[in-house]
């Protein structure tokens, strides 16, 4: 088993472990975290920008309060498309959380029915789910590589948010040249 493997697998059962409760607690202090007066996505919301989130599979943070607070300032919002062929994804525009704009797809994914894709060069900032992160802003994903393709494309001035409990922080992520790292991690305790 690769470093990788063996880390996500120890991740994934810390995560197992949380309880609702936990999970909850974590999902109030992103929330408040990223959406308080000053923070960074605060100052870019006023900007009338695009963020990027995600619907949370069962293991992941779930940031649906943040991105609801996003639409609810007047933000544009969008969430991942993946094209499993090509092991790529776009960004599609929603326009609301409203349960009915999604479908489960392939994995599990929470994706909208009706795909608005749009460039990339109108995303302020993207939040990033993954398995494990550490400090300097080393993301452990799911093996895929749909988020290191991805973020590799991004103009410069686009922010990236790492999202995850404090559990899924580590000192230090393996990293292979194709890994791209996020501008910053926002580890939250549960």
């Amino acid at each position: 088993m690769t470093e990788k493997s063996t880390l996500r697998l120890e991740v994934r059962q810390t995560l197992e472990a949380l309880s609702p409760e936990q999970r909850m607690t974590a999902r109030t202090s992103l929330t408040s975290r990223l959406c308080e007066d000053g923070s960074l996505l605060h100052q870019l919301c006023e900007k009338n920008a695009t963020l990027l989130g995600f619907m949370p599979l069962d293991d992941e943070i779930d940031p649906t309060q943040a991105m609801q607070w996003w639409l609810d300032q007047g933000g544009n919002l969008a969430v991942p498309v993946t094209d499993w062929a090509t092991r790529t994804m776009q960004a599609s525009r929603i326009p609301s959380m409203d349960a009915p704009v999604f479908e489960t797809r392939g994995h599990g994914l929470r994706e909208p029915h009706e795909n608005d894709v749009i460039p990339l060069t109108e995303i302020a900032a993207v939040l990033v789910p993954g398995i494990a992160f550490d400090t300097e802003g080393g993301r452990l994903g799911r093996g895929g590589g749909f988020y290191d393709r991805f973020l590799a494309c991004l103009p410069d001035t686009c922010v990236t948010i790492g999202v995850c409990f404090r559990q899924q922080l580590r000192d230090r992520i393996p990293r292979e040249p194709h890994d791209r790292v996020v501008a910053t991690v926002i580890a939250c305790e549960v």
